[in-house]
């Protein structure tokens, strides 16, 4: 930290105080108890607007200086929406997984608990009331539920650890901070305690009211309620395993697609960046000038490199600056965006990043401050002002001078890879100034290897000059990547925990079925049905429950694909590779989970089956 009267001694020649049109620095204010949101922004409004009639070229009195109240601590206001959007689409799908997880135990309880119709026939018939049996049955759901809290909790703690040890792929000592605190773990022991009595009820009410002369008798149930609504939860579980595959593959799509979305420049796996400010090392504007022109020779001689350019700001990062636009002959709307973001550059620059040039030329060594004012703009640019006509000649009134067009470049990607195209300029630094610039190099070799010779070509011209930031582009743009990796990888792992949670869930039911069917599988054995007339059979019924399911999954994936939309990159959120690659899978896994017990039945002895019974 220092103080901002002295930033002309810690970075010369670029004045904060003055470049009112540069919309760099942030004001932080407290509200006081004593007045409302509201009623600050009408004092800044009032401000701004007493500063726009003073400085009318520096101020947007359409767009104005708005305040955002951030309102929880932890969450940057401007991250906040993407951040509870993200934090929204895990706890629905953590949601989900602990439903399908609950309708398996469930399921399994209800089959436990036909299986014990003798033991609960005799406690009724003994004078036990059925009150006294849901309480037993809830209790034992209630402590099967609780372990399972423990065993998650425990396991949360190591996922914990693994996701802190996590290192963010940007600059500064950031990492991960999550913990366990009372609040969550009050929410775990009030969802365990709920779903091991909502889910656990059912089967307890079902089981407590069984016929109880054919129970003692230990006849076995005739198809009826209980047998639909077992199949009524694995129908269910299949349902919310395929939204949940859905969901997960939609992810997985959208980080292929953010890793195939044009950046705007020419391949990034043969860039590399490092920041130098000469500033730091007592250094004045003509001296900074002087070494980037040494820098940027001596990098252009080593063997490797294409060629090199020096910029304020990287695309792709969190930095990002903007000013205000006039544009000769055209009105602004109400409302309409007039402060547009920018990047002073050296010649050089553009070539090295690769950006297409469309028309015109890019900057050139000669635009310096003895110079004509000219500016480079993007395609979108061009468009918005200009539609159907040439940019070249035109004038942009922007950082203090009324600027001619001489070049258009193709617009890229400025912020995120996910961002709509937008209006970019790039203004000459050396008519501009200042000293803190990133030097952006285009090899024809090994990057690290460049990235090596970057650091001696920086020691050898000043050796008490650091060079800082210093990455590939692959590297940098993981940064931007991070949001889809994360999302791709915890959905992805959510998603196969779904797969195998619905792969169980069939397989024990289909299994149950066998075992109870077992003399009726023998006698049609004995009667004369061959084994893969019995394996067909039994496959058909596990098959048709997985065939509903899917059918309705697709229903619900689709109306999730919908919400989710908008945090897709490059892809839809009816993707047809995933809506029917998923489908395909879910069942292939459910046939595997059903042909199991399926070929059980088919080697049913018939001879042990009858006189097992």
């Amino acid at each position: 930290y220092f103080p901002l009267v002295m930033q002309q001694q810690v970075s010369p020649g670029y004045d904060w105080w003055e470049t009112r049109g540069s919309n760099m620095l942030n004001v932080v204010a407290r509200i006081r108890d004593d007045r409302t949101f509201e009623q600050a922004q009408q004092v800044v409004d009032a401000t701004i607007a007493g500063l726009a009639t003073e400085y009318p070229g520096s101020y947007d009195e359409q767009i104005g200086t708005k305040m955002v109240w951030q309102r929880e601590a932890g969450i940057h206001p401007t991250m906040s929406q993407a951040q509870n959007a993200m934090s929204g689409v895990i706890m629905a799908v953590v949601g989900l997984l602990l439903l399908i997880a609950c309708l398996n135990v469930a399921n399994l309880f209800l089959v436990r608990a036909r299986e014990r119709r003798r033991e609960i026939g005799i406690r009724l018939s003994i004078g036990a009331g059925r009150g006294r049996i849901v309480r037993q049955l809830l209790t034992e759901s209630l402590l099967f539920a609780l372990v399972g809290g423990a065993v998650g909790i425990a396991l949360a703690q190591l996922a914990i650890r693994g996701m802190n040890s996590i290192r963010p792929p940007m600059d500064g000592p950031w990492q991960f901070g999550i913990e366990l605190n009372g609040t969550v773990l009050l929410f775990t022991l009030a969802i365990t305690l709920g779903t091991g009595i909502l889910f656990g009820l059912a089967p307890a009410l079902q089981a407590a009211n069984p016929g109880t002369v054919t129970a003692l008798k230990g006849e076995g149930d005739a198809p009826g309620r209980g047998s639909r609504l077992v199949s009524a939860l694995v129908v269910g579980q299949m349902a919310l395993s395929l939204t949940l595959l859905v969901s997960s593959g939609l992810f997985l799509r959208s980080l292929q697609g953010a890793m195939e979305v044009d950046p705007g420049f020419a391949d990034p796996g043969s860039l590399v960046v490092a920041s130098v400010d000469p500033a730091l090392s007592g250094y004045g504007p003509d001296g900074s000038a002087a070494f980037f022109d040494r820098l940027t020779e001596e990098v252009r001689s080593i063997p490797g490199v294409r060629d090199a350019g020096l910029t304020d700001v990287v695309p792709l990062t969190l930095n990002s600056q903007d000013r205000g636009v006039g544009i000769p002959g055209y009105e602004f709307a109400e409302g309409e965006l007039r402060s547009l973001r920018y990047a002073r550059v050296r010649e050089g620059y553009l070539e090295a990043m690769g950006v297409p040039l469309i028309e015109g030329r890019t900057l050139a060594r000669a635009d310096d401050a003895e110079g004509a004012p000219v500016i480079v703009v993007n395609r979108r640019f061009a468009e918005r002002f200009w539609p159907g006509e040439s940019a070249l000649g035109r004038i942009v009134e922007t950082a203090g001078a009324e600027r001619e067009v001489v070049g258009v470049v193709e617009t890229g990607k400025y912020a995120s890879l996910g961002e709509r195209p937008t209006e970019f300029m790039y203004l000459p630094q050396r008519e501009l100034g200042g000293t803190a610039l990133t030097l952006v190099v285009r090899t024809d070799g090994d990057p690290e290897a460049t990235l090596a010779s970057l650091r001696r070509t920086v020691q050898e011209l000043d050796p008490r000059l650091p060079l800082y930031d210093v990455r590939t582009m692959r590297n940098h743009m993981g940064f931007t990547l991070l949001p889809a990796r994360l999302a791709a990888a915890s959905l992805g792992l959510f998603g196969v925990l779904g797969l195998v949670l619905a792969a169980i869930g069939i397989y024990g039911v289909m299994a149950y079925s066998v075992a109870q069917r077992r003399r009726e599988l023998g006698i049609r054995v004995a009667l004369g049905a061959d084994r893969a007339r019995v394996l067909s059979h039994v496959l058909g019924q596990g098959m048709r429950l997985t065939g509903i399911g899917v059918l309705l999954g697709l229903a619900f994936a689709a109306g999730a694909g919908q919400l989710v939309q908008g945090m897709l990159y490059g892809v839809s959120g009816a993707d047809p590779v995933t809506f029917v690659g998923v489908p395909v899978l879910l069942s292939l896994v459910a046939l595997v989970a059903v042909w199991l017990p399926a070929r059980r039945a088919a080697s049913v002895d018939p001879m042990r089956a009858l006189k097992s019974e």
